[in-house]
Parts: structure tokens; sequence; C-alpha cells
């Protein structure tokens, strides 16, 4: 290390005055573009992409709320049951007619937890307002997000009892 340092300033003294200063020069713009783009710009960057999160994250709340006011305005229109099918086969048998690619369902007690691939909202709350007017099931808890194309949705979990 001794032997480095002795080297560097021998080697320092033996340049002229003006490639010193250039040889300075150049050691605080390498100093300064090291910080910069090693420190502040990832640092920006991360800002960045955390506001675009959050505004991402913003418009999918709205949308979501927006969607489920209109759930319970269907909701709160109501209906009679009109059959006492189970609600497995309720289910199995109304999917075909909106198109619903039913992925699995499992039965929770007197309750059914049902899974499907991603869908158009507008479908899936048809389905739901069909379930709810001909045989009286109402979901009972609703997880979803937007899906990747607007109007579709990804069910994360649909929970459904007999009202």
């Amino acid at each position: 290390m001794k032997g480095l340092l002795t080297s560097l300033q021998t080697w320092w003294l033996s340049i002229s005055q003006r490639e010193q200063r250039l040889v300075v020069v150049c050691a605080v713009l390498v100093a300064l573009g090291s910080i910069y783009w090693g420190v502040v710009q990832p640092v920006l960057q991360r800002a960045d992409n955390a506001q675009m999160r959050i505004q991402s994250e913003r418009q999918l709340l709205s949308w979501v709320k927006n969607k489920a006011d209109e759930i319970s305005e269907l909701k709160a229109q109501g209906g009679v049951a009109v059959s006492s099918m189970p609600i497995n086969q309720a289910v199995s048998s109304s999917v075909k007619r909106f198109n619903v690619e039913l992925i699995r369902m499992q039965p929770r007690g007197e309750q059914f937890q049902v899974w499907v691939e991603p869908m158009p909202f507008n479908q899936f709350v048809s389905w739901i307002a069909y379930l709810q007017d001909s045989y009286g099931i109402e979901v009972v808890f609703l997880d979803i997000d937007k899906g990747d194309q607007d109007g579709l949705i990804e069910v994360n979990r649909l929970q459904l009892s007999r009202g």
C-alpha cells in the first residue's frame, strides 16, 4: 500500500501542472457522475415509480368504489328466491348461460367458495344477479381485482350462501 502511494506521488510530481489540473477535473467529474448515477438518479427513479403506483392504486380504488355502488344498487333491487336448488347445482347450471369458466367449487359449511377465470365485470354482475333472483343465492364475501384488460376482473375470492 505504501509502495502504491509512493509510485502515485512520483507520477503526480512528474506530470505538468496543466495535466494535474486536468486529472483533478476528471476525478471530480467521475466522482460527481458516480454520485449522480449511483445515488441520486436511482432515488429519483424510485420516487417516480412510487408516484405512478400511487396513481394506479387511486384509480383502482375509484373503479372498485364505482363497481361496489353498482353491485349495491343491483342487490337493493332484490328478488324472491324461485328455486330451492342446492347452491352447487345452481352455480353449475348457470355458468354456461353466462359464459363463466368455473375453476372449482368448495363447500364451507352452508356456504360455497367458488373460483372462476377472469371475466368481464358486467357479465359477472349479471351472473350474480341471476343467482340472486333465480335461486336466492347471495354473495357473502367478494374480493376482486381489475384485470389486465379494461372491463375484465379477476375474482380472487367469491363466497356464496343461500339468502
